[in-house]
């Protein structure tokens, strides 16, 4: 995709998050829902390594 867009209908909110805010990807969330925040997390750690 050339220029994503966000899928207004698709979402209640949105905002940018910087590494700094990786711990709000977990609120509201279960143990077993860190999906997101862990993939993130990890692709912050591989790219900082380099």
């Amino acid at each position: 995709m050339e220029h994503p867009a966000l899928e207004w209908s698709k979402h209640s909110a949105y905002d940018w998050f910087g590494p700094a805010d990786l711990d709000r990807l977990k609120e509201n969330r279960s143990p077993g829902e860190f999906l997101i925040h862990d993939l993130i997390g990890k692709a912050l750690r591989d790219r900082t390594a380099r």
